[in-house]
């Protein structure tokens, strides 16, 4: 429960401080900000490697009853940034607060992300679609010592669209 008495989404952490080793939590630091650049620059084989082999990406809006269908495993996770660059001209994910919870070689943890998707509105018009997104995790570092995405939850809490100037779209 959250301090207003509704339900915390699942997944996230409760109130308090991060904990584990200072390299674990730092390694899995670098792999939320490693998961903003593989969207980014479109790079699906990147971004399915931050998961582990049997790794689920689910994707909810607040204001949506249900979350979306889960993406399964690495062909699908693939897809993920080929689909961001077919809809949207550019996409700038800004990793802000990050704090996780080691055990062991299991984790999890929660992101801040300001994400922003540069596309044309209806009238041809340079939008961005801004998106304040609080991501929920479970991490596993594998026998290769490399730590990954067991799940990750992507919660937009909220979004808007706005117009942009001196963007790619202008040219």
């Amino acid at each position: 429960m959250t301090t207003d008495g509704k339900p915390r989404p699942a997944g996230l952490l409760a109130a308090g401080r991060s904990s584990g080793d200072a390299a674990d939590r730092l390694a899995l630091r670098d792999l939320a900000a490693s998961y903003a650049a593989a969207a980014d620059a479109g790079d699906g084989e990147l971004f399915a490697s931050l998961f582990t082999d049997e790794g689920v990406l689910r994707v909810s809006y607040a204001d949506q009853a249900e979350p979306n269908r889960p993406v399964v495993g690495p062909a699908a996770l693939a897809g993920i940034p080929r689909a961001l660059r077919a809809r949207f001209t550019e996409t700038f994910h800004f990793v802000g607060n990050h704090r996780c919870q080691v055990d062991g070689d299991t984790a999890v943890g929660e992101t801040y992300c300001e994400a922003h998707h540069l596309h044309l509105d209806e009238g041809g018009t340079p939008v961005d679609l801004r998106m304040a997104i609080r991501y929920a995790d479970a991490y596993a570092r594998g026998t290769d010592g490399v730590w990954r995405f067991a799940r990750r939850a992507v919660n937009v809490l909220w979004q808007r669209v706005e117009p942009v100037t001196g963007s790619q779209s202008h040219r």
